[in-house]
């Protein structure tokens, strides 16, 4: 987690070395960073940006925008679905999100 006071400041060269970090270690390992509070957009953009997933809701930051605080978790969850296609991904459905994590396909 990126922005926390007194712990792991949300900047993108830490950013960076804690995903090269990830590449040597666990190669082809599934990842994601979470930025907290007003850092939440700008490190699921860094995630879109480098081949990580999203993580998104009201238990890490309850602002849609400067302007105004959220509406509800599915308001955060479509702001970050509508910017995924700046970096050219979509969200994983269901049936993705349980292949990404090594799960068997539902029956």
């Amino acid at each position: 987690m990126l922005g926390i006071p007194n712990a792991m400041p949300a900047r993108r060269s830490i950013f960076y070395f804690l995903r090269a970090e990830i590449a040597d270690v666990l190669p082809g390992a599934t990842w994601v960073a979470a930025g907290i509070g007003r850092y939440q957009w700008e490190v699921n953009r860094w995630c879109l940006e480098t081949g990580g997933h999203c993580r998104t809701g009201l238990e890490d930051n309850t602002r849609f925008d400067q302007n105004r605080l959220a509406v509800s978790n599915a308001e955060l969850v479509q702001k970050i679905v509508d910017v995924c296609k700046d970096y050219d991904r979509r969200p994983a459905t269901p049936a993705d999100a349980r292949k990404i994590l090594g799960l068997p396909a539902r029956t």
